[in-house]
């Protein structure tokens, strides 16, 4: 269940360790006041890039250099005991990074372990579930504010949904989408580094990430978190992949017509990533280089005869 978010912004179950924007006013929280940034026309900035409707501040803490913010997602864990696997202190402001370990930009008493990829706090008496930054490995050390900004690029039919790490207090939407869509952005704007991790708005929560890649094989990384998932999430062994050729995707050629496949199926957990290990040798040989994609069926299983399934994908390119 999602709460609103007010006062700032996928193999194992859920275990815990431990048993140019205008600021218009500002929210009261127990932490102290929360601003709240809109445009000056109906609450949103029109930009060349598209249109922001919301920035806020987000809470955020760091564990051992990683960051980890909240998610706006209520726990479901009902049962845990009162013991912290990790306390935490505020420092600074509600819209700075906390970049040293230990510490968060909210008042609280500490974290408890949850997943790989979560953590959670008790805010206001509710264990809400924080997600782990991506950053690669890297934190620049002169990024300084965390925002969460909601738009919508031009002609894009769905909203973006942004945890936003910057240099500048007033970056907006499309400071965060201009290094991409440079040919329409100033040659001399200036507006700093930024670094994002996107809101996954499946409906499932999935998303596929291709990692340790060669002209054999990757490591096939299956996130899930959020979503509305009525049943159990699994795959197959089974999976396709397609080459980049003229500005369109290919099958890329088998050595095999009808390939059998094991039949297993792979659980994917909630709020974690699960990784399979993909050796396409028998099938595909060793793919020239270019660019590719790798298809995968996931399942959302309710009951025998009730069930539903999506494709989803994950690039890479083999060098």
């Amino acid at each position: 269940m999602k709460r609103i978010l007010i006062l700032s912004f996928i193999l194992y179950g859920l275990l815990l360790t431990a048993c140019n924007a205008t600021s218009i006013g500002v929210i009261g929280g127990a932490d102290g006041p929360t601003a709240i940034y809109v445009g000056k026309k109906g609450g949103s900035i029109d930009e060349s890039f598209g249109e922001q409707y919301e920035k806020r501040t987000v809470h955020m803490f760091n564990v051992d250099g990683v960051l980890y913010y909240d998610s706006g997602i209520e726990s479901d864990v009902k049962s845990r005991c009162g013991v912290m696997d990790g306390s935490l202190n505020r420092t600074g402001r509600d819209n700075e990074i906390p970049h040293n370990p230990g510490e968060a930009n909210f008042e609280t008493e500490g974290y408890q372990n949850a997943t790989s990829i979560t953590k959670e706090v008790n805010i206001d008496g509710e264990w809400i579930v924080f997600k782990r930054f991506e950053t690669a490995g890297q934190l620049p050390q002169n990024l300084k504010y965390c925002h969460y900004i909601k738009g919508r690029l031009n002609n894009a039919a769905t909203d973006s949904e942004l945890i936003v790490l910057s240099e500048k207090e007033s970056i907006t939407f499309g400071d965060v989408y201009a290094p991409m869509l440079s040919s329409q952005s100033d040659a001399g704007a200036k507006v700093g580094l930024v670094t994002y991790n996107r809101f996954n708005n499946d409906k499932w929560g999935i998303r596929l990430f291709a990692d340790n890649v060669t002209a054999r094989g990757l490591t096939l990384k299956i996130e899930q978190f959020g979503g509305n998932a009525t049943g159990e999430l699994h795959t197959g062994a089974a999976y396709k992949i397609e080459k980049m050729v003229d500005d369109g995707w290919q099958d890329a050629e088998r050595k095999i017509d009808n390939p059998t496949w094991n039949d297993i199926a792979y659980i994917i957990q909630k709020n974690e990533i699960t990784e399979m290990q993909v050796n396409w040798e028998f099938l595909y040989g060793v793919l020239s280089p270019g660019y590719y994609r790798i298809s995968k069926k996931i399942t959302n299983f309710r009951a025998v005869g009730d069930h539903g399934e999506e494709t989803y994908q994950a690039h890479f390119t083999v060098e």
